[in-house]
């Protein structure tokens, strides 16, 4: 008898030791891409809005309008705006990060750095939103997508460039309206800032519209992985 109960236990498969299996750390990031496309849509929307308060605002600086209305409209606008990017960030990084990682499975030999870059690179100002940002945007979009049947190369990576070249546009165009108002002394110098910043919030909306396919497109190619 005592020998049947260690064959018996000899038999029995033991739970498996060390590190879960590198698939067990995939998760779907399809609800976070729904969530993505609506948030990005509205910061569009915003921006659009601000769009037309900064394009009275620089009609009211000739000196022939009054400028109250426009300024309390483009008050309105930037905080609206503002309101709408904070929750769209934050659900950014969080899909982002959770690309990265189900990449890393898919196709580890793509990236030299931890998954925790996709965060991380958030929090160095513009290098990180731009070059270190596509850098990674295109590990994530060759790990993900299938080979072409004729050259067995991965599809165009063309929606990540043009979300990351117009998003830096658009951060580089705001970064110098800004310095354009601050240093400006005369009517002429800020109606020229807003003109970049018109420019700036243009490029907003194709980049949120950039962005959109972006989301949608890796996340299909992941879920169907």
């Amino acid at each position: 008898m005592g020998g049947s109960l260690v064959m018996s236990f000899g038999t029995r498969s033991l739970p498996p030791l060390g590190a879960p299996p590198a698939r067990s750390l995939l998760r779907s990031p399809r609800g976070l891409a729904t969530a993505l496309t609506v948030l990005l849509g509205v910061c569009a929307v915003t921006r659009l809005l601000l769009f037309a308060a900064d394009a009275g605002w620089y009609l009211s600086l000739d000196g022939t309008r009054d400028t109250d209305p426009w300024g309390r409209l483009l008050a309105m606008a930037t905080s609206l705006t503002l309101l709408a990017m904070l929750p769209t960030a934050v659900v950014f990084v969080v899909w982002f990060h959770r690309v990265r990682v189900n990449a890393g499975v898919f196709a580890p030999e793509l990236f030299r750095r931890g998954p925790g870059w996709a965060i991380g690179i958030w929090f160095i100002p513009f290098v990180g939103w731009t070059f270190l940002a596509y850098g990674i945007a295109t590990g994530v979009w060759a790990a993900g997508a299938p080979k072409s049947s004729r050259a067995a190369a991965p599809l165009s990576a063309a929606p990540v460039t043009a979300w990351s070249v117009s998003f830096g546009a658009a951060m580089l165009a705001s970064l110098v309206s800004g310095r354009m108002g601050a240093a400006a002394e005369a009517q002429a110098g800020l109606r020229a800032a807003e003109l970049v910043a018109m420019a700036s919030d243009l490029l907003f909306v194709v980049a949120a519209g950039f962005a959109v396919l972006f989301v949608r497109k890796v996340s299909a190619m992941q879920a169907s992985a």
